[in-house]
């Protein structure tokens, strides 16, 4: 895990500010939660770690790094989307293998990728589930592909946007 810094960051969409002179410390392996109104900034905050959004102005760091203009590849970050983001087409297992699959620089071989897929699954409660769709999937079931997706990658940084809102309470607890 790395730090992430945010220092004067502002996010224009034309006119429009998403994000006004953002200045934020979120420590290694610290775990942070952004809250606010809907259309505060929160979202498009976690997009520009991500590198998904481009910071207007300021400085965006990671691990010390400025990642302003890095691009979102190689930022070695996992977003997990409130819309779960998942392939239609895949089953659960290949939705959570797919980031291991998906760089050269991330490729494990297959019985890493296996080992990694099956913790994951057995720790979010989706082992039984492994070999559906996602559209065979509850809401709930679909945000913990997403979030076992996430977690297989190992990543520097983890973001979340709106993660836990359809786990039932016993989960929720389980999965902080």
């Amino acid at each position: 895990m790395s730090n992430v810094s945010f220092h004067r960051v502002s996010k224009h969409f034309g006119d429009a500010v998403a994000v006004n002179e953002l200045t934020l410390e979120v420590p290694d392996r610290e775990f942070m939660v952004l809250l606010g109104p809907s259309g505060c900034g929160k979202t498009t905050a976690l997009r520009m770690v991500a590198g998904l959004d481009t910071v207007t102005s300021g400085e965006l760091r990671i691990g010390g790094e400025l990642v302003n203009d890095v691009h979102a590849s190689d930022r070695d970050i996992a977003m997990v989307f409130q819309s779960y983001a998942l392939y239609p087409h895949m089953t659960v297992r290949k939705n959570i293998e797919s980031p291991l699959t998906a760089r050269s620089a991330n490729r494990l071989d297959a019985a890493s990728r296996s080992q990694r897929v099956h913790e994951a699954a057995e720790i979010l409660g989706l082992s039984d589930y492994l070999n559906r769709k996602p559209g065979e999937l509850s809401g709930g079931q679909r945000q913990r592909v997403a979030l076992a997706r996430a977690i297989v990658r190992r990543p520097h940084v983890f973001l979340m946007d709106e993660p836990l809102s359809n786990l039932d309470a016993k989960l929720r607890v389980q999965t902080r």
